[in-house]
Formats: structure tokens, C-alpha cells, sequence
């Protein structure tokens, strides 16, 4: 039976391979802290972010968002807690799936794994219309260019699936480039408004317990988790990483640190920019420009433009980074043969899940067209509602894994203080199942839409996990060789 637990002060060679000869693996050692923080960081699009999700947040919730970034950002360090010292444990590709299958059998891993398939690809291709929408826009306001949102997305299509099929270290260097532009452009922005004074003079009004907790919380958490988006990923490179678990620790509090204070600094600088009450206002009146009016107002028109191309790019970072996290979810699914074994195949020149990634590549351009032909918005149809079921299933898999840490350790501590083991998974499971509740509770102030729809959409979430866990128990009757491999 294959051991899928991996405990390097137990192993001689850390660097061995934890799968049987002929199975293909990952190339090892081709990653750092640093490249796996760009995988992370670029999934969530800062700027893209920013500029999009920020100011519809502040008007659905107020300027309590900037704390309500800080609320979100404590709730998943608790939970990256135990989940670090678990990932020492568990070296092979699965992310999530593989914590919730060590920490709670393998039926709720499944649905766990058939769950964050469903994430990162709804997260991919609903990012597309996004990044259609912005290129649509900076391309008639540069070069004067009408041209249809549907070149463009199709042209996101092509490069998603070019870049993805060649090796994960070149991802990283393209993602590490464009995340870096994305952050100077967004610090640079911030101290604009800082060292100015802002509009009417600085105020902390937006770290106030009154401003963060204060109505409609459900819309600004909604919009805050995805500020996260994929951060826990970092393990999906455990194979790729130079230094296994110390790499994974430093990328995951990393990430996370990062994340939390430039997206807080970011949202009280912009709140800032047109003061407490006027920020409320503009981002109810014209949010998809307050970025760029705020940044021509306290820089200058040079700035605005350059930050409508880097908020093109920020988001073609989001959809390569989700698409990587999907493919090798699937890639290892595959490997596992609980989905067709071609999904495991490697390329051999450059390391890559190709497969997993082609027919991903495949799904969204059949998604995509789907929403073309029938003349479906790019922003309020593709992004918005194709990103809610994502939106929803952010907490609900950290829950699960959070619960999943407690359920492993609470077996055997491994030596681990009970605070790190016990406590933290517990704090941050019962934080997550709040936020999620709050989501699921106003989903129609986040989607704009009333009805069924919004049931239906919810709905998904458990849906994919029942259908993961209905393929476990159907391996476990029909192929009790691959069940049994899926967990030691």
C-alpha cells in the first residue's frame, strides 16, 4: 500500500521520491518561497482587485472594508497555524484534498478535491470576463480601438493555454514580473494619497469597530475572502519547492502577510483619496473609476493610464494562476486514477501537468463561447455570477481543512504543542463557517440578482462535494485497489 504521509525527521533522504517507479512526478526544486508568494499573490490580481472588487465592496458595505481586509487576513493565519505543521506531513501534490482525506477518511476528501476543481476553474474562467471587460476599455481609451470584448477573451484563452503547458518556473518568473508592477503601481498610489493629506485630511474612521462590523458585513466579507483567493495553494508546489516545508511555511505566512496589509493600505488609501463620506458615495456613483479618477487627481494622467494596462495584466496573472492551481488538482486526481490517468501525465520537457492544463484550456473556451454566443454581459454575467460559486466555496474548503487538521492531530499530536494542533484549527474552523453563513445569508447583495439564482449558485458548492464523495464510494465498491491508495 502507498504511503502517503511524508515525515522528513523520519526520512533519510528527503529529496526521495514519494511515488512508486513509473508514476510521473513534478519537477522538484525548481521553485522558492519567493516564486511560490508570486504564484499566490498573482491568483488573487491585487491590482485587478483593487480597482474591481474594492469599490464595490466599500459601496455595498462602507469604509469598514479596509478592516474587515485585516478581520480576514487574522482568520486565515490562525488557520495556516495548523495547517503548516500539517503540511509537513503531506508531501504529495492534492492541496486541501489530501488534508481533508488524512484528517477525515477518504469519501469528505474526495468531495473536497471534486470541490476545489470547481473553485479554481470557475475562478479561472470567470476572471476572463474581467480581464475582457478592462482590455476592451484601455483599448479604446489608449489607442482608440473599438473592438469586441470577445477578441479579447478568446486571445485570454489562447495565452492561459499557451503559458500554462510550459514549465511551472517560467509561470512564475512571468507572474513574478507582473505582480511586481502590479504592487509598486498600488504602493505608489497609496503614498500619493498619504503624503497629499488625502482629500479632507487622514482619518482612521475605516479601522473602526463601527465602520467594520457595521451593516451588510455579508457583501464585504464576500468580497474580502477572495482578496485570499488561493493563498493556500502553496502546497500544490510541494513537489516543485526547494526546501519542502520550510519553503511551503515562509510562502504561506508570507502570502498572507503580504496580502492583508497592502489590500488594507490600498482600500484606506482610496477611502482617503475622496474622504470617509465621499468614498461611500463614489463607489455607489462610478466604481469601476474611482481607481483611476483617484489616481489621476493625486498623480496625474500618466498614472491613470498606466494603471489601466497593469489592471489588464493583473488580471491575466488571476487567470494563470488559478488555471495552474485547477490543472494540478486535477493532474493529481488523476495520478490517483479517481478521474481518466491521462490527467497525470507530465511533460517531460518542461515538468508540466499538460494534460490537466489542455483540457482545462478546452472547458473554458467552451464556457467562454457558450457566453459569446448568447450575448451575455462580460462583467455582470461572466465574472460575477461565474465567480460566486468560488466566491462561496473559499471558506467552505478552509473550513473543512481546518476541521480536517484538528480531526488529524487529535489522533496523535506528533509532539506539537495542543494550541497549534487543537485550538487554532478550531478558532479558525468556527471564524470560516461564520463567514461563509454571512455569504451564503446576503448572496443577493453580492450578485445583484434575487430569486432562484441565487439558491442555485449556492447550491453548487454542495453539489460538487456530494459528487466527490459519490465517486469515492463507487471506487470503493467497483475498485477497492484505487480507493485504498488514496490514503494510507
Amino acid at each position: 500500500m502507498e504511503n502517503r504521509i511524508f515525515d522528513a525527521s523520519a526520512t533519510a533522504d528527503p529529496g526521495s521520491d514519494p511515488y512508486p517507479s513509473g508514476v510521473a512526478s513534478l519537477r522538484s526544486g525548481v521553485l522558492s518561497a519567493r516564486q511560490v508568494i508570486f504564484f499566490v499573490i498573482a491568483a488573487a490580481a491585487p491590482l485587478g482587485f483593487s480597482v474591481g472588487a474594492i469599490p464595490l465592496a466599500i459601496g455595498r458595505g462602507g469604509i469598514g472594508t479596509a478592516g474587515i481586509l485585516l478581520v480576514c487576513g487574522a482568520i486565515l493565519a490562525v488557520f495556516s497555524v495548523g495547517y503548516v505543521a500539517m503540511a509537513r506531513h503531506i508531501r504529495k501534490v492534492g492541496g486541501l484534498y489530501l488534508f481533508v482525506t488524512e484528517g477525515m477518511g477518504r469519501p469528505l476528501g474526495l468531495g473536497t478535491a471534486f470541490l476545489a476543481v470547481m473553485t479554481y476553474a470557475f475562478a479561472s474562467i470567470g476572471s476572463i470576463g474581467a480581464f475582457a471587460i478592462f482590455a476592451q476599455h484601455t483599448a479604446h481609451s489608449l489607442l482608440h480601438w473599438n473592438t469586441p470584448w470577445e477578441l479579447w477573451a478568446l486571445l485570454a484563452v489562447a495565452a492561459m493555454a499557451l503559458v500554462g503547458l510550459l514549465g511551472v518556473d517560467l509561470n512564475a518568473r512571468v507572474l513574478g514580473i507582473v505582480v511586481t508592477c502590479e504592487i509598486i503601481l498600488l504602493l505608489v498610489f497609496a503614498l500619493a494619497v498619504t503624503l497629499s493629506g488625502g482629500a479632507q485630511g487622514l482619518s482612521a474612521a475605516a479601522f473602526s469597530p463601527h465602520e467594520v462590523f457595521g451593516n451588510n458585513l455579508g457583501p464585504m466579507m464576500a468580497i474580502a475572502i477572495t482578496a485570499f483567493a488561493g493563498f493556500e495553494a502553496t502546497v500544490l508546489f510541494a513537489e516543485e519547492v526547494r526546501d519542502g516545508h520550510r519553503t511551503i511555511r515562509r510562502a504561506t505566512y508570507g502570502a498572507i502577510s503580504v496580502m492583508m496589509v497592502l489590500y488594507a493600505f490600498i482600500c484606506w488609501a482610496v477611502v482617503q483619496s475622496f474622504g470617509d463620506a465621499g468614498a461611500v458615495e463614489q463607489a455607489n456613483s462610478d466604481p469601476t473609476n474611482m481607481f483611476f479618477t483617484a489616481t489621476q487627481n493625486f498623480i496625474g494622467l500618466w498614472a491613470a493610464q498606466a494603471l489601466s494596462v497593469v489592471v489588464v495584466t493583473s488580471w491575466f496573472a488571476a487567470i494563470l494562476a488559478f488555471h495552474n492551481a485547477a490543472a494540478r488538482y486535477l493532474f493529481a486526481l488523476g495520478r490517483d486514477r479517481v478521474l481518466p490517468p491521462t490527467l497525470g501525465s507530465v511533460q517531460q520537457r518542461t515538468g508540466s501537468p499538460w494534460v490537466a492544463s489542455a483540457g482545462l484550456s478546452v472547458f473554458t473556451l467552451v464556457v467562454v463561447s457558450v457566453f459569446a454566443i448568447a450575448g451575455l454581459d462580460p462583467y455582470l454575467d461572466l465574472f460575477v455570477i461565474g465567480t460566486t460559486p468560488a466566491v462561496v466555496a473559499l471558506p467552505v474548503l478552509t473550513c473543512l481543512a481546518s476541521v480536517a487538521v484538528f480531526a488529524y492531530f487529535l489522533r496523535d499530536r506528533r509532539g506539537l504543542p495542543a494550541w497549534q494542533v487543537w485550538f487554532c484549527p478550531l478558532l479558525a474552523a468556527a471564524a470560516l463557517a461564520f463567514v461563509a453563513w454571512l455569504i451564503v445569508n446576503q448572496l443577493p447583495l453580492f450578485t445583484g440578482r434575487s430569486g432562484m439564482v441565487n439558491v442555485v449558485l449556492a447550491l453548487v458548492v454542495p453539489a460538487a462535494v456530494l459528487c466527490g464523495c459519490a465517486r469515492a464510494l463507487w471506487l470503493r465498491q467497483r475498485q477497492p485497489d484505487t480507493y485504498e491508495r488514496l490514503a494510507p
